[in-house]
């Protein structure tokens, strides 16, 4: 992400312009390591400061959060000294990430007096510093190991000192960076953030854009202090925005980054900005970990069916001798007043196999009662055989309804996707309902995929349930429903209002959508099934999004990504 002190720049202007003169009403500690400010300047803005090593960030928000019951020391501090304080002046270290706070407060006699507080936005070593007005520390959020040689020292008692002066070039002193380029063969975008004073590789691949880091000469580096000026006005005035990929935000820009490719959200502000980049991370962070939960429980209900199924496979193999068994048990009661008490074997003439057999015998057993052994075992395997032919018919069913929910799992992306989908494992008993000692009935709004193709209207169901709204619910007799040949994929449906017999060319564009909504939508030539809606049925007792369609046609189409994005 593009957060460096330039980005904060832009950050902390907009902070000056609308807390300046604001007083801190409530302080909240929500984390270990995260501060919110509610400020009242005309309204109630709140001001969330984290120093977390992974998203250390400062930016107005509209969030909601919790306070804790017992609040931590370092909140308990700040609420002691700058509770009701105004904010004087808000600042910036030039060309670093430390941000300073300026506030006038009233000691316990009433009398003004400074105190500062001051935020490091500096990786894993971000901090929040209270200071007195004389830089005296009186407690920090973090407490970092410490060097007693190092000049600054970070714990009560101690003098702050800000960052030494770095042996780099102002990001802007284009004389200088000029005179940089000449005496230069290194390549510009590894050595740029090396040399510039406050910027992030993403504002440097932002300045070289269209340009060869490779290339000194006199002309390339013209266009380098170029980019140097054009990225001066951007965030001179600035053009927030977040930048998406696949509906994921994967960046937030001051301006609009030429070098970040990807759909853009643009905002008012960059705190705005930077408010809905971390709502919509947390949102996807927190979406990926439920629906990897899910798919955890569907690769493992489909493994332990995996693993049954073998097993039954394997015992009604098995038992396909048993009309041996049968056989030998005839053969036996048949031919007993030749056999021999104590014998190990006998041989005689099959009429069922018309030849000659040996019979093993237990020569423990009496003639009948080796006869009656090879029944028992014939009955035995009969049962076993006919109990997992059964369970093998049941698990399979199970599995390929399993399938189709992990095919699901690949197109959901809303929370309302996921909750149908684990509707489903609630019912298969995969996940269990939540005791809340009232038993409602979970409604959750089914929502299919809905697209306008050539004045139709077309629907495709993203999982089960919403194949089972699709194809029973919203569906009349003389529209068209279309799946994947013998491949799972979403049900899809084309409304026919009109008297008309629809164009194939619509159809192929809606075949085209379901075989990318399908477990082959990376190949190619994918066979899709079309028929009326009136020739598909439900076997009774079928789980949700299972059909039969007796009667259809088939078109050969590839899947169609383009289109497929184009939904309503």
């Amino acid at each position: 992400m593009a957060y460096d002190a330039l980005s904060l720049s832009v950050l902390i202007k907009e902070l000056a312009s609308t807390l300046t003169g604001g007083k801190i009403t409530k302080i909240y500690q929500p984390e270990k390591d995260e501060i919110v400010l509610f400020v009242f300047n005309k309204q109630t803005f709140k001001l969330l400061i984290s120093a977390n090593a992974g998203v250390n960030r400062i930016h107005l928000t509209q969030a909601g959060f919790d306070n804790p019951k017992t609040a931590p020391s370092f909140c308990m501090l700040l609420r002691k000294h700058i509770t009701n304080a105004a904010i004087t002046k808000i600042n910036q270290m030039p060309y670093e990430r430390v941000a300073e706070f300026t506030l006038s407060v009233s000691d316990d006699l009433g009398y003004k007096k400074q105190m500062r507080l001051i935020f490091e936005l500096t990786g894993k070593t971000s901090n929040i510093i209270l200071t007195d007005d004389d830089y005296v520390i009186l407690d920090s959020i973090k407490h970092l190991p410490q060097d007693l040689d190092s000049k600054r020292i970070i714990m009560s008692g101690a003098k702050y000192s800000f960052f030494l002066p770095q042996d780099k070039i102002p990001p802007f002193d284009t004389d200088k960076i000029s005179a940089y380029l000449s005496g230069t063969t290194l390549p510009l975008r590894k050595n740029l953030p090396e040399i510039m004073l406050g910027v992030s590789q993403s504002t440097v691949n932002e300045i070289l854009s269209g340009l060869d880091e490779n290339d000194h000469t006199v002309i390339n580096n013209a266009k380098v202090i170029d980019g140097i000026t054009r990225y001066k006005k951007g965030i001179e005035n600035p053009r927030p925005n977040v930048v998406l990929r696949d509906g994921t935000p994967v960046d937030v820009c001051p301006f609009d980054y030429v070098s970040v490719k990807g759909e853009k959200q643009f905002y008012s502000t960059l705190n705005e900005a930077h408010d809905s980049y971390y709502y919509l991370t947390d949102k996807a962070q927190r979406f990926a970990s439920r629906a990897k939960s899910v798919s955890t429980v569907i690769k493992n209900a489909a493994s332990r069916t995996e693993k049954k199924l073998a097993i039954q496979r394997q015992s009604v193999l098995e038992a396909e001798s048993r009309e041996t068994y049968k056989q030998y048990g005839d053969l036996i009661l048949s031919n007993l007043w030749q056999i021999k008490e104590g014998c190990d074997s006998f041989a005689c003439y099959s009429y069922y196999e018309n030849c000659d057999v040996t019979i093993p015998m237990d020569k423990n057993l009496s003639p009948q009662q080796n006869a009656q052994s090879y029944y028992k075992k014939y009955r035995k395997l009969k049962s076993s055989a006919e109990h997992n032919g059964k369970l093998v018919e049941e698990n399979q069913r199970l599995l390929d309804y399993l399938l189709t929910i992990k095919n699901s799992m690949r197109y959901c992306n809303e929370t309302d996707d996921l909750e149908q989908i684990k509707e489903e494992l609630t019912a298969l008993g995969l996940i269990r309902e939540k005791q809340t000692g009232k038993k409602t009935k979970q409604d959750t709004a089914v929502k299919p995929l809905r697209y306008e193709i050539d004045g139709y209207t077309v629907y495709v169901g993203k999982n089960n349930m919403q194949n089972n709204q699709v194809t029973f619910k919203m569906s009349k007799p003389n529209d068209l429903w279309l799946h994947t040949q013998k491949i799972h994929s979403s049900h899809v449906l084309i409304v026919n209002d009109k008297e008309t017999e629809i164009p194939i060319d619509t159809i192929i564009k809606a075949a085209e959508i379901c075989a990318f909504y399908s477990q082959a939508s990376g190949g190619t030539k994918i066979p899709v099934d079309y028929t009326l809606k009136s020739n598909v049925k439900k076997p009774p007792k079928s789980p949700p999004g299972y059909v039969i369609y007796p009667a259809y046609q088939t078109v050969l189409v590839n899947p169609n990504r383009r289109l497929a994005e184009l939904k309503n």
